[in-house]
């Protein structure tokens, strides 16, 4: 096997090793050195993807492979129908049963199994799969290894009698070895495959503390990513039948290839976006994602940063190449529209984490919405916001978890006066929500790189700039209740464990480090993947960027003209540094400078004090409440809305697949 076939079965069958190691030991120590040692191995093997010749296919010799994963798929099926049968769950049945019969029928009723073995390659390696690797094991590998203590302190603040932490780490641990073997497979059999282990791994981490809510919202996303799952086999059962049952358009890269000018590949385009749309939790199917706020802090961090969701996006992307001008449209706007949605219904959450959870689905419906513009500029967008989110939104999940230890609550509100309690965390926390959206740190790059390329589409543009606008309300609120304390003096910095500190410290560290370094990524990375996806002839790309240390400059071969901007990288970060550092190290607060806060009541204290004696002498704290303005933006306002609207584009992307 040459160097190929080795750095794939590091990427792809090392986390199922290691998984099944960590579920043999007992040893607390042990299974944690297993999963730190494989996190080395996965980062240490994706930086080497990058000295590989790219692009570059690979396909195993053996035809045993073919036959095993054939074995799998029914297998995980299977499955499905005794969860179905079991919880009495009849979505997940049905659904189950979608799937299982008409691949059946396909393979071995209509005789097409013969002809699936000869679809080659397997696996197609190239940049954009590389930056996707490259995500999936830092960011992953980094959130596996946060889990190791935090599973330790879930089960201890549970007071459970026997320990399932094994478990738990061979689903999170093999999961970044399906996600690795998803970005990379090219053979439509095999990225079903991919696609139907994490939906396993996915119900079995939200389902994983066995309580009603837990297992109900782990079948709810098992059910809705199984729609996915059938779009995907009806696209290539419709392949295989209208084009002379032959494999010949049953990878990726020969769809791709098309440039969407075969027209009987329009229908299957959209089904297979519609796909990672579900597994994105696109507006109808954002319950899935939503119910997994159930799971433990690590499964939300590695299912809505860097993994799961992010292999809906990276399909759609991979796709723009073969959608015609029409479908592009209808797939930017329905990105769009989620976008705003989730943007909107994130104002009116009091969870942490649901807020976490409804912007993941905004940006996500962000890149869905440039991949559907489908310009070397939106592309570019798309494939920037992807590192960017996963590097912060990862920070983000983390912060939530460390934070919910430290005051046993998820809520909002209990997180008031943060600042004071845990300093630490709090800074950490505050920096990874100001890289969503303020300069110098890449996401406000990627959105207004993805603005500017939106106004091709005009309806899109509008989605975008509105929706912009709103999440900084959504940010700004937390924020304050993060920030809001009485002025105290000699506050502790809190101590955080090893397996928590490396994770935050090093995401931490991440978005500055790709803020600062976004011209040299843009440069060495990130165009020769929006070349993978574009594929220009002739390219005008030689030359073009939209990010240098002094100023953005881009080039539209649609518009035929050159687009000037700035964003002058390192004075962002000069300003960002003088307007938050040098305040603290300047103003200070004197003891005598500081007054008691007046509560109606004999102060329970001198100046260090949020307490008063009130009535009957009893002692009462002070608290302060926000808004959150649930009659006019909450869900249940606002989602018969947003089905409709989100049910009626979909509606209108398939009939574009069927019409045309």
């Amino acid at each position: 096997m040459d160097i190929q076939g080795w750095m794939l079965a590091v990427a792809i069958l090392l986390p199922l090793i290691a998984a099944v190691l960590v579920l043999l030991v007992r040893h607390y120590q042990l299974r944690g050195l297993i999963v730190v040692v494989t996190a080395v191995a996965l980062i240490v093997n994706s930086i080497y993807f990058l000295n590989l010749g790219l692009p570059t296919e690979f396909t195993p010799e053996s035809p045993m492979w073919g036959t095993i994963i054939t074995i799998l798929d029914y297998a995980i099926l299977i499955f499905y129908i005794y969860a179905g049968l079991s919880l009495k769950n009849w979505l997940v049945l049905i659904f189950a049963l979608t799937q299982i019969i008409p691949l059946a029928w396909w393979e071995f009723g209509a005789g097409a199994s013969h002809a699936l073995e000869t679809i080659t390659p397997a696996f197609r390696i190239d940049h954009l799969s590389v930056i996707m690797v490259l995500i999936i094991s830092i960011v992953g590998s980094l959130i596996c290894i946060y889990a190791i203590r935090y599973m330790k302190d879930h089960e201890d603040h549970n007071k459970l009698e026997k320990s399932r932490q094994s478990r738990f780490l061979f689903w999170l641990v093999m999961f970044l070895g399906a996600m690795n073997g998803l970005v990379l497979a090219d053979n439509l059999m095999w990225l079903y495959f991919f696609w139907e282990v994490t939906t396993l791994a996915c119900f079995q981490l939200i389902a994983h503390d066995l309580t009603k809510e837990a297992i109900n919202n782990g079948a709810r996303a098992l059910w809705m990513n199984s729609i996915g799952g059938t779009a995907m086999i009806a696209a290539m059962i419709y392949i295989f039948f209208n084009n002379g049952q032959t494999a010949e358009y049953l990878t990726l890269s020969s769809i791709i290839e098309s440039g969407g000018t075969e027209a009987f590949l329009l229908l299957p385009v959209a089904l297979m976006c519609f796909t990672g749309m579900v597994k994105a939790a696109q507006m109808p199917f954002q319950g899935w994602l939503l119910g997994a706020m159930v799971a433990p802090t690590p499964v939300s961090a590695l299912l809505h940063s860097s993994t799961m969701v992010k292999a809906g996006v990276y399909l759609v992307l991979r796709l723009a190449p073969a959608f015609n001008p029409v479908l592009g449209t209808a797939v930017a706007i329905c990105g769009g529209f989620t976008f705003f949605a989730a943007s909107v219904l994130a104002i009116s959450q009091t969870t942490g984490k649901r807020v976490l959870a409804y912007s993941t689905i905004a940006n996500l419906g962000l890149i869905i919405a440039c991949a559907g513009i489908n310009t070397e500029l939106s592309i570019a967008a798309g494939i920037l916001l992807i590192i960017f989110h996963a590097v912060s939104k990862g920070l983000l999940f983390l912060c939530a978890g460390t934070i919910e230890q430290q005051i046993g609550s998820r809520e909002i509100e209990d997180m008031e006066g943060l600042a004071e309690k845990a300093p630490l965390t709090t800074f950490i926390t505050i920096t990874a929500m100001l890289s969503m959206f303020l300069p110098p740190f890449g996401m406000l790059l990627g959105k207004w790189v993805a603005i500017e390329a939106a106004y091709s589409v005009l309806p899109v543009a509008i989605l975008f700039i509105l929706a912009s606008a709103v999440t900084m309300v959504f940010w700004a609120k937390w924020l304050g209740r993060l920030l809001q304390v009485v002025p105290r003096f000699g506050r502790k910095i809190e101590k955080l464990s090893l397996s928590y500190s490396v994770p935050l410290w090093t995401l931490f560290a991440g978005i500055f480090a790709f803020g600062i370094g976004v011209a040299p990524m843009y440069d060495n990375f990130v165009k020769a993947a929006v070349n993978n996806v574009v594929a220009v002839e002739n390219s005008m790309m030689q030359g073009w960027n939209i990010v240098l240390p002094g100023a953005a400059t881009a080039f539209s071969a649609e518009r035929g003209i050159e687009l000037l901007g700035s964003y002058p990288v390192l004075l962002l970060f000069a300003v960002f540094a003088l307007a938050v550092i040098l305040p603290l190290l300047i103003i200070k607060l004197k003891p005598e400078e500081l007054r008691p806060v007046y509560m109606c009541g004999e102060q329970a204290g001198d100046v260090d004090t949020d307490e008063w004696y009130g009535a009957a002498d009893n002692k009462t704290k002070l608290q302060l409440g926000g808004y959150y303005y649930e009659g006019a933006v909450g869900e249940e306002r606002l989602n018969p809305w947003i089905y409709t609207i989100a049910i009626a584009l979909l509606v209108v992307m398939f009939a574009v697949g069927v019409i045309l």
